[in-house]
């Protein structure tokens, strides 16, 4: 596993977490791109679980969506939590 990835499982709940908080929202994931000045294909990756998002960037995610950054990880276990 690369350095500073978490395991998929996490980055998947992290992903879904805002996805849901996007649909809440009512924003597309280019309109979240865009206001994040974020590639849309890395932004994508992100999105799919395929890469983790930093803590920047979700602290970015939960200003956009105005949402507390606690709300977006509220429902992802803990890394080695059974």
């Amino acid at each position: 596993m690369p350095e500073n990835n978490p395991p998929s499982g996490t980055r998947e709940a992290v992903a879904r977490a805002v996805r849901e908080a996007m649909a809440r929202k009512k924003i597309s994931g280019r309109a979240l791109a865009d206001q994040l000045g974020m590639p849309q294909s890395v932004f994508s990756r992100r999105m799919t679980g395929e890469v983790a998002f930093t803590v920047d960037e979700l602290a970015a995610i939960a200003a956009e969506l105005e949402e507390p950054l606690t709300g977006l990880l509220a429902g992802v276990p803990a890394v080695g939590a059974a």
